[in-house]
């Protein structure tokens, strides 16, 4: 049997976006790299600078990197320079 996890991934009981471009009133509970990305914007809940927080201003990510709003929090707004994510929202 998936795990909640990989059933979230699967696009079971939520959506998923694909992203190679600037998406804002997102909500986001977390993202996966699909190609490496290099980001522009990372938004969280309330505003927060998700670069800035998880240390990943010009730095290029890894395919298959998952990221995560903090502390519970959502993914409001994504922009990768370079590369491509896949935004996944759970219902």
């Amino acid at each position: 049997m998936p795990t909640p996890i990989l059933q979230q991934m699967l696009g079971q009981g939520g959506s998923m976006q694909f992203i190679d471009a600037a998406v804002s009133g997102a909500n986001f509970d977390f993202i996966v790299v699909n190609t490496a990305a290099t980001f522009t914007t990372l938004t969280g809940t309330g505003g927060e600078n998700l670069l800035t927080a998880y240390g990943l201003s010009g730095k290029s990510v890894s395919a298959g990197i998952v990221i995560s709003g903090r502390n519970g929090g959502k993914i409001t707004a994504v922009t990768p320079s370079v590369g491509s994510v896949i935004g996944y929202t759970f219902l």
